[in-house]
């Protein structure tokens, strides 16, 4: 710690320094009251000491000017800070640069509403800095005010409340309220990004349905183009099979039958020889029918149409199965009869 007194007389001696090793500050005239703001405030926080060192701005250009460096006080159960305040070139017209170090056992909390990662303070008061009204004092009052409320070390999280919002001033109101913004922000943010990332998945999802979906749709749009043609042809060749049973009769169907798939069966005489054609024109009007059935009830064939074949073709088998109905009841009659006339 260093005594006031020779404070006063390092500060003094540093505004007063000129050549090479003078400051960098562009207002000389005002020298003196930069001299005032960092006494007043090492009177108050003799924990800080006052510094002259070269100081590197975001664009690379280096100046020479003062700081306050040390240890801030917070309060008696709460760890002190370790801080550094620049006073930069233009100083008092622009705002201090305030930075807060770790220590070998205590880290930087992350997402500090006043702390960025980088150990910049970033506070209302700093952004609202106004000459003559701001001062270095202040400034320090008001770090250890919002650090009792939000404190910038992870060992020392356990925050103080600024007390009752009636006796608060406007000064601790805003730091409060810009700490609980700071706080929702944040809240918002992890619930926006997990949102996104949730969202993200579920497009990622619904994307592999609708592959799924469309390559469904395009083996089914296949499947209807097929079934369609097949019945369409079904439907043509029940119209040609129609067309020939009006013209030929059953006598040349029943040849190509046998010879096609029944060479096994012969008939013996003529009457056999008409239950033969007589069935298999039954039986090939039934499998038309079938095929119009299954047309229907897949949806590829509409009912007017269905009903338009059906008829026709019921109008074809009636006679053939009328006529084979008879030669069945003549064929049993003269069984019976043969029989009988062998007892």
């Amino acid at each position: 710690m260093v005594s006031s007194s020779s404070s006063t007389r390092f500060i003094n001696a540093a505004l007063q320094t000129t050549g090479e090793k003078a400051l960098s500050y562009i207002h000389g005239q005002l020298k003196w009251l930069i001299g005032d703001h960092l006494v007043s405030l090492l009177d108050e926080f003799p924990t800080l000491s006052a510094h002259c060192e070269t100081f590197t701005d975001e664009d690379g250009a280096d100046s020479l000017l003062l700081q306050a460096h040390g240890s801030l006080p917070i309060s008696s159960s709460m760890p002190h800070v370790i801080v550094t305040i620049w006073l930069l070139q233009a100083y008092p017209f622009t705002p201090p640069r305030v930075f807060i170090f770790p220590t070998a056992k205590q880290a930087i909390l992350p997402d500090h509403p006043f702390v960025e990662p980088s150990g910049l303070v970033s506070s209302p008061y700093l952004e609202e800095w106004l000459y003559p009204k701001s001062n270095l004092r202040d400034l320090a009052r008001n770090l250890v005010k919002i650090f009792k409320f939000c404190h910038p070390y992870s060992s020392g999280a356990a925050s103080a409340s600024f007390g009752e919002t009636s006796f608060a001033s406007k000064r601790e109101a805003i730091d409060r309220l810009f700490a609980r913004l700071h706080s929702d922000t944040k809240q918002l943010q992890a619930q926006t990004e997990a949102d996104i990332e949730r969202l993200g998945n579920t497009q990622a999802v619904l994307r592999d349905r609708a592959r799924v979906i469309k390559w469904g749709l395009r083996e089914l749009e296949g499947e209807e183009r097929a079934l369609k043609k097949a019945v369409e042809e079904k439907v043509d060749e029940a119209d040609m099979l129609s067309t020939w049973l009006r013209l030929h009769g059953t006598n040349s169907l029943l040849a190509s039958s046998l010879s096609d798939e029944v060479e096994g069966f012969e008939p013996v005489d003529e009457r056999g020889r008409c239950l033969l054609e007589e069935e298999a024109a039954v039986l090939a009007i039934d499998e038309v029918v079938y095929a119009l059935d299954g047309a229907l009830e897949t949806g590829v064939l509409d009912f007017r149409t269905y009903i338009k074949q059906v008829r026709g073709l019921a109008r074809e088998q009636f006679f053939p199965e009328a006529l084979l109905n008879k030669s069945l009841e003549i064929s049993r009659k003269m069984t019976i009869g043969s029989i009988i006339s062998g007892y």
